[in-house]
């Protein structure tokens, strides 16, 4: 019988007389061999924050959060992480997101851990360290336009009032609260990172009193009112809860590096707040240190000096057959012996590995020198047939070997019913879409309107292509100016395109396609995001694009792996933002042929899967009979046996 996991190069052959005595065995061991991950990996940690934590997909963007990468390092038999950072979040638009703090209260229990790191957006984008809703009602009171964007808190008031809120509740279920200091930004001052890099807005910020608006207020550099580290530091010495102080960590590591090396190797390419996987890895890897340091988890965090895979597994969910996935993982190493070396890596049967994103193979090697190691590895998957899968990527240095499973579930398009809707937007009111099978189509706005057409944009050598123009607005769709100083989406301003299934079928969706262009900016930026129902949840960000050319049309398509249970709802946003240091109207972004296709199927029908459940990063597989376990890169048989 061969052994299911195709092991290129070195490939272990179960002789028939131990595979006939480990099916008699089989019912005296698995038992007591599954409540052993069950018992082990019974912690969570759960993360909540802003952007700088978030997930990313890899195919998207190149931003990582470092939430992406705290896993890696706790032992996984024991403990896991559940990464619910938020791009755009302050404490407050977590706290009563539906999607956000109410959902992640869910899946908690007595004895998980909960890592709380906000700040970035807490500062606010009007009005910076003022609370958005004292604000609202200044604007309310003095008959102003009300503000667009929701975001903002003030760090004597409503910042500490949220953070005592996460701390209350997460205790009341038994969870243990950490607060975590905001990542710097890097914002370089000579040797140093500027005050409000580390969050500290006493050098600019604004303030309500006796019914006045002040701005552009300053407080000495002793004073640190206006800090939200001090903030939470003082939260967390009066509920008595650990605090790591990653944003001194932060300020430490970008200093080590210097402005230049610290933004080319550590940040997203133009960005001083978000790091790439670089970063986003080195980010992690401190906070992993403070915490051990501070005793929480001590016991199951490890800090690495040999080469290791982050992450140590790869979750692909599922996917169509023959749409091929991509992936990533990070091979880290710090303080090597032998201090320059070669390690090979090898995939199995449906994977390709690259080291450059354009060259795809089963095998390749990367060199390291210096005694470290940091080297992206990207992985493609594509699947022919139906049902659950497992692949293996090995990364091999000498005597040391890595296993990186990759687990997928491939789901066949045959014999679906196509659907789709197509919303042209040639002209202001925007028309319905033109529905195609059994599925209801609708448009929506939140915080813009449509301003009219233009006929002046360029799609290659053709010109003088009309499209809509939609711009910020207030609540009541009146046009008002994009806000100063917006680095990221606000959740609360988008286009909606969103497709309803049938009471009694699913709808895989195969594709998502549009046009998109800027008009007289070339600093408008945009997510495309995917989410389910009103509450907008399981959000994926499919489309991330920073300062657009003017003018020029770019045809977006993506073959995402999203399924509408029957009678729910997919929701498709573009999420505009104009990264501007100044408020500025007369901006747009402008939208046309949105097509969102699928194939409908009887509800319930698709892949059947095998018994697998993942439990911290390791996975039960039953296959022809026998069971097998993953764990933390090792692969072990129903006696618990270590295969190798």
């Amino acid at each position: 019988m061969r052994f299911f996991l195709r092991i290129s190069f070195f490939c272990c052959t179960f002789a028939a007389e131990i595979l006939f005595i480990m099916k008699k065995i089989f019912s005296l061991f698995a038992a007591m061999l599954l409540c052993l991950p069950m018992m082990q990996g019974a912690i969570k940690v759960h993360t909540i924050g802003d952007s700088t934590m978030a997930e990313y997909d890899e195919s998207t963007t190149d931003k990582r959060g470092w939430g992406m990468y705290l896993g890696s390092f706790f032992d996984p038999a024991f403990v896991t992480v559940n990464n619910k950072g938020k791009s755009g979040a302050d404490t407050r638009g977590f706290y009563t997101g539906a999607a956000y703090w109410p959902a992640v209260k869910t899946q908690m229990q007595a004895g998980d851990y909960l890592l709380i790191q906000f700040a970035h957006n807490d500062e606010g984008t009007i009005t910076y360290g003022m609370d958005n809703l004292e604000y609202a009602q200044y604007c309310a009171d003095h008959s102003l336009p009300a503000p667009t964007d929701a975001r903002g808190t003030n760090p004597q008031t409503t910042y500490r009032d949220m953070l005592r809120a996460f701390i209350d509740e997460a205790r009341a279920l038994g969870v243990n609260p950490v607060l975590v200091g905001p990542i710097c930004r890097a914002y370089f001052q000579g040797s140093d990172i500027k005050r409000n890099g580390k969050h500290d807005l006493g050098d600019k910020f604004s303030k309500i009193e006796n019914g006045v608006l002040y701005e552009n207020q300053s407080l000495p550099a002793g004073d640190s009112t206006m800090s939200y580290v001090k903030a939470m530091k003082v939260v967390a010495a009066e509920k008595n809860v650990p605090f790591i102080d990653l944003t001194e960590a932060t300020r430490q590591l970008y200093l080590s590096y210097g402005e230049t090396q610290c933004l080319n190797l550590l940040f997203c390419e133009g960005d001083k707040t978000h790091t790439n996987a670089m970063g986003g890895n080195l980010v992690a890897r401190a906070a992993a240190q403070l915490l051990k340091n501070a005793g929480v988890l001590a016991e199951h965090i490890t800090i690495p000096t040999d080469i290791t895979a982050n992450p140590n597994a790869i979750e692909i969910g599922e996917t169509y057959c023959g749409v091929a996935q991509n992936k990533e993982f990070l091979l880290t190493g710090y303080g090597l012996e032998p201090v320059s070396g070669m390690v090979t890596l090898t995939a199995t049967a449906n994977l390709q590995i690259s080291l450059d994103k354009e060259n795809y193979a089963s095998t390749a090697n990367a060199p390291y020198s210096g005694g470290s190691m940091f080297q992206k590895v990207y992985v493609r998957a594509n699947y022919t047939e139906g049902g659950e899968q497992l692949d293996t990527v090995y990364a091999t240095s000498g005597e040391h070997v890595i296993a990186v499973p990759v687990n997928a579930t491939a789901l066949s398009l045959d014999g679906g019913a196509a659907v789709s809707a197509t919303w042209a937007i040639n002209a202001k009111p925007v028309a319905d879409a033109v529905v195609e099978g059994p599925i209801n189509a609708a448009f929506t706005m939140s915080n813009m309107m449509a301003a009219d057409t233009k006929a002046e944009f360029v799609d290659g050598e053709e010109t003088g292509i009309t499209m809509v123009r939609f711009h910020n607005s207030d609540a009541t769709g009146a046009k008002v100016a994009w806000p100063a100083g917006e680095i990221d989406e606000n959740a609360s301003r988008y286009l909606d395109f969103a497709i309803t299934a049938p009471e009694t079928m699913d709808v895989r969706i195969t594709g998502i396609t549009m046009d998109i262009a800027a008009h007289s900016t070339s600093t408008m930026c945009y997510h495309i995001n995917t989410g389910f129902g009103d509450g907008f949840t399981d959000v994926q960000t499919i489309a991330e694009r920073v300062n657009m050319t003017n003018l020029s049309i770019s045809h977006l398509a993506f073959t995402p792996t999203l399924t509408i249970p029957a009678g729910e709802t997919l929701h498709v946003r573009v999420l505009p933002w104009h990264n501007l240091g100044e408020s500025k109207s007369g901006k747009y972004i402008c939208v046309k042929n949105v097509v969102i296709s699928g194939q409908a199927f009887e509800a319930g029908t698709g892949v059947e899967h095998v018994s697998q459940e993942p439990i911290a990063n390791s996975q039960k597989l039953i296959k022809n009979g026998q069971l097998f376990i993953l764990r933390d890169g090792k692969t072990y048989n129903a006696l618990g046996v270590e295969i190798k």
